[in-house]
C-alpha cells in the first residue's frame, strides 16, 4: 500500500508539473503572437480616442482586445511629451544575444526616463539598453529636450523573482522596473503604474537601443513544450517501474498450486 501510496503522489506532482508546463506554452505563444501582431499594427495615440493616461489600465496579453480605457500588454502606443527631468533611472539587466543578429547583448542597462504628458501625467519611458561593460559601471547619456514623441509597447511593473537582488536606493542600485519606485528616485509624482518600451529608430544602434519586435522575438525562448514532455515522460517511466514492481510483489506472494493428487 505505502509504495502505490507514494508513487500515487509522485505522479500528481509529475502531471501537476507537465500540465503547468503547457499552460505556460499557451502563455508564451500569447505573448509572442502579440510581439508580432505589434510590428504592423498601427500605434494607439495616449491621451485621445479614449485612452486619457490616468484612466488607461493595462492587463496581461492572454486578455488582447482594445477596449478603452484597457489595453493589452505589449500594444504598439505612442504618447508625446517634456522629459521631466534630466535625471534618469538605470535599471540593471542582461540581455542576451540574438540568435538571429541584431544588436549584441551582454550586461547593461534599461535607461528609464519618466516623460511628463502635456496636462497629464507623467510615463516612464524605457528609452533602451545602454551597454555597461565590465564593472557594472553606468555611463552618462544625456536626455533630449523639447517635445518628444515616443512610440513603443507598453509595459506592466515588473516584479522580482525569487532570485532577483533588492532595489539599493542609496547607492543607484535598482532591478526591477516598477514606475513607482523609479518615480522616488528621480522625484517626480503623479506617475502612472505602466511603462513603455521605446522602438528603435531605423538603423539607430546608438545607446540606448530602443526595442526592436523582431529581435525581442528572436531573444525569448520558448521550450515549455519540451519541458512539458519532460515531466511527462517522467511519469510514464515512474507507472512503467511501479508497474514491474508491483508485478514482482505480486508474483512472488502467489498462492502455490495444489499437487496434483489433491486436486477435486
Amino acid at each position: 500500500m505505502w509504495p502505490a501510496l507514494a508513487t500515487l503522489g509522485a505522479l500528481i506532482i509529475l502531471l501537476s508539473l507537465g500540465a503547468w508546463q503547457l499552460n505556460r506554452k499557451h502563455e508564451k505563444e500569447a505573448m509572442l503572437s502579440a510581439l508580432a501582431a505589434s510590428l504592423s499594427a498601427v500605434p494607439i495615440t495616449l491621451g485621445g480616442n479614449g485612452f486619457v493616461l490616468t484612466t488607461v489600465q493595462v492587463v496581461p496579453t492572454a486578455k488582447r482586445g482594445i477596449n478603452p480605457p484597457m489595453l493589452p500588454e505589449l500594444a504598439r502606443v505612442t504618447v508625446t511629451g517634456r522629459y521631466a527631468t534630466a535625471r534618469s533611472v538605470p535599471v540593471r539587466a542582461t540581455l542576451p544575444t540574438s540568435s538571429k543578429g541584431g544588436v549584441a547583448g551582454g550586461i547593461g542597462y534599461f535607461w528609464m526616463t519618466p516623460l511628463q504628458v502635456e496636462n497629464g501625467p507623467v510615463v516612464f519611458i524605457n528609452r533602451g539598453f545602454v551597454p555597461s561593460g565590465m564593472g557594472w559601471k553606468a555611463p552618462a547619456i544625456a536626455t533630449p529636450e523639447g517635445l518628444q514623441t515616443i512610440t513603443g509597447l507598453i509595459r506592466l511593473p515588473e516584479k522580482g523573482q525569487a532570485f532577483t537582488p533588492a532595489d539599493i536606493p542609496e547607492k543607484g542600485e535598482y532591478f526591477v522596473r516598477d514606475p513607482q519606485v523609479m518615480a522616488r528616485a528621480v522625484s517626480v509624482h503623479n506617475v502612472v503604474n505602466f511603462f513603455i518600451d521605446a522602438e528603435r529608430l531605423p538603423d539607430d544602434v546608438r545607446p540606448p537601443v530602443g526595442i526592436n519586435a523582431n529581435e525581442m522575438i528572436a531573444r525569448i525562448p520558448n521550450n515549455h513544450l519540451h519541458y512539458a514532455v519532460t515531466w511527462f515522460g517522467f511519469a510514464l517511466t515512474l507507472l512503467g517501474v511501479f508497474g514491474f514492481f508491483a508485478y514482482g510483489r505480486l508474483k512472488h506472494h502467489e498462492k502455490p498450486s495444489l499437487p496434483e493428487g489433491n486436486r477435486p
